[in-house]
């Protein structure tokens, strides 16, 4: 997808998910019934961060469309300020320092997950070189097994036939 594309996307995402939050902070009987929004705005000021650092990475980059990312993003977090202060007022002080605390250790759990996957493949795919290998050998070894026994099968029965020869 475009860069402008997916920061679009997330834009919508994230406007949805605020008015969304707005419309039903004062109906909701617990932070859960919103939670589907709240991951949305988290995952959207994610894509937003992605795509501004991929276009500081590349070498051509337009004023605008950087100035038009960093505008989005302070926005975003400007919204984002506004819902921390209605949950907080609607859920108690701490209520959204508990959801970003949840959200970080979910990511981290999340992270080490996916470490740990690809650490169990390493692990597999070394296992599988090393019995790959063992196999080898082994089959080697009795090529070379069945190779002299068949020289000496072979020797033999040219020593019995020079000898009846003789």
């Amino acid at each position: 997808m475009e860069p402008i594309t997916t920061a679009v996307a997330a834009i919508t995402a994230a406007s949805n998910a605020i008015s969304f939050i707005k419309a039903r902070i004062n109906d909701v009987q617990s932070v859960t019934e919103i939670s589907g929004q709240i991951s949305t705005l988290f995952d959207a000021q994610k894509k937003l961060n992605e795509e501004r650092n991929k276009q500081a990475s590349v070498s051509d980059i337009s004023f605008k469309g950087s100035l038009d990312a960093v505008l989005e993003a302070k926005k975003l977090q400007e919204q984002m300020q506004e819902i921390k202060t209605m949950i907080n007022l609607r859920f108690g002080p701490n209520t959204w320092q508990e959801i970003v605390d949840h959200h970080n250790k979910a990511l981290r759990e999340q992270k080490e997950a996916q470490a740990q996957a690809r650490r169990e493949a390493a692990r597999k795919a070394k296992e599988i070189e090393e019995t790959i290998k063992a196999t080898l050998l082994v089959a080697g070894i009795i090529l070379v097994a069945i190779a002299l026994f068949a020289f000496l099968f072979v020797t033999v029965a040219q020593s019995n036939v020079e000898e009846i020869i003789l």
